[in-house]
């Protein structure tokens, strides 16, 4: 990620700010002591051994490493995570073989994020994306898939739009007997029949459509921005007090809606909102989109969705935060800080916003030592410019990351990235895009 070697403290050390998120309470004049790979204490500064050294971050502020619940994962995306902040991702549709050899190397490289895999996807007979994902037409290809991903040491399930109906149970059964929760990405058959089946998580707010319009005219997301949608109020609270009782998980991944809007804008650059995204990942994603148009109808379904979040907030529904980057040509990292912001605007207080990026999401994927600063966590932190406990930033002035105890400069990170000037190209997401591409100019011909 880049060609500068981390800087590794073997004494204990301690950081401290004006104030510090520990992932779920603010406190003010704290301090982290790190000890190798771990957090051993969080106390005020005027407790701390005068003996170990301090670190102090005036008008700064101290957070637990973010993590993105909902990513798949491109080599290009994963300086930008760093530098903002964000030391976990949860890549929840990929290569196999591809992925898990990017977990293995980010183990390795405590200058990369953290990375936790799903797998591929899981859709029906055919996929709409082929590189990413295995058809499963029938029982006997569900219990090979799932017995295939827990051989492999996945971190769940994720079952994609096509995925039939009638094996849900079936997927659910399996997984759960082998420790791995269930996310999935609903469409047709609605959220409501996942979660009768016991899928644990939904993405995108995809398939409420179903469960609260059955008749709605012919669209997707962007079908929340239609007219007859602000006529659906009853059903959506009756479909929210639903999900809340059965205790589904929603990651609505807001930051990928608010990209579809503002890349079809007319006389906006495709690239506007895209710094550091390769430049054909703006392409694949830019040019698609401002030749489908609609822009209205995706802000006011952007809006729609926020409503709705708000509905699920309300209930006690957990809320994560995850942006599905590289979709929408987003730039990685900063899509979380955005995500973090959406949620607010859908009724979140900025700490809840944070709880959703660290400590909630931590304990939705059971990694206890992962999103908060406490004794015994492991010491993955950003210092961030300002209160973002008041504020959440639209872009953030990430001052310094660290992962594992291992302290790196943002700057130098983005330096390095821009100097290497990756392309995108050979990941497999890249490859997927590239054959949509080639799939809608054969058609358009």
């Amino acid at each position: 990620m880049t060609s500068r070697s981390p800087q590794t403290q073997t004494q204990p050390f301690a950081l401290a700010a004006d104030r510090l998120f520990d992932g779920s309470r603010v406190l003010v004049d704290h301090a982290v002591v790190v000890s190798g790979d771990t957090i051993s204490a969080v106390l005020p500064v005027a407790a701390l051994d005068p003996n170990i050294p301090l670190r102090r971050e005036p008008g700064a502020t101290i957070i637990p490493g973010l993590i993105d619940t909902h990513i798949h994962l491109m080599r290009w995306e994963s300086p930008l995570f760093m530098a903002a902040g964000v030391t976990t991702v949860r890549d929840v549709g990929n290569d196999l073989d591809w992925i898990l050899d990017q977990r293995r190397r980010a183990a390795d490289d405590l200058r990369s994020q953290r990375v936790l895999s799903l797998g591929p996807l899981l859709d029906g007979p055919s996929p709409n994306h082929p590189t990413v994902a295995w058809p499963c037409g029938d029982e006997q290809a569900v219990a090979q898939a799932i017995e295939r991903l827990v051989a492999a040491g996945v971190d769940g399930t994720k079952l994609y739009v096509f995925f039939p109906t009638d094996l849900l149970p079936l997927a659910v059964r399996a997984s759960h007997a082998a420790g791995l929760k269930v996310s999935k990405h609903c469409l047709k058959d609605g959220v409501l029949v996942a979660g009768r089946a016991g899928v644990d998580e939904f993405f995108h707010l995809d398939g409420i459509l179903a469960d609260v319009w059955p008749d709605h005219p012919p669209a997707w997301l962007d079908g929340w921005g239609l007219p007859g949608m602000k006529e659906t109020l009853d059903a959506q609270k009756r479909v929210a007090d639903e999900i809340a009782r059965m205790g589904m998980v929603s990651t609505p991944t807001l930051a990928y809606w608010d990209s579809q809007w503002r890349i079809r804008t007319p006389g906006r650059a495709a690239g506007d909102d895209s710094p550091d995204v390769p430049a054909c990942m703006v392409a694949w994603q830019g040019t698609a989109a401002r030749e489908q148009g609609g822009a209205d109808q995706w802000r006011r379904g952007l809006e729609a969705a926020q409503r709705f979040t708000g509905l699920l907030l309300g209930r006690g529904v957990r809320t994560l935060a995850g942006t599905d980057v590289p979709c929408g040509a987003i730039t990685a990292g900063l899509s979380l800080w955005r995500e973090m912001e959406l949620l607010v605007g859908s009724g979140m207080s900025p700490t809840q916003a944070l709880r959703s990026a660290t400590s909630d999401a931590a304990d939705f994927l059971e990694r206890p030592k992962l999103g908060r600063l406490a004794a015994g966590a492991t010491a993955d932190l950003a210092v961030v410019r300002g209160d973002p406990t008041r504020e959440i930033p639209a872009k953030p002035e990430v001052t310094l990351v660290m992962r594992e105890g291992v302290t790196m400069s943002p700057a130098e990170i983005l330096a390095d990235a821009r100097r290497a000037n990756p392309t995108g190209e050979g990941d497999p997401w890249s490859t997927q895009f590239a054959w949509h591409a080639a799939k809608r100019k054969a058609k358009a011909s």
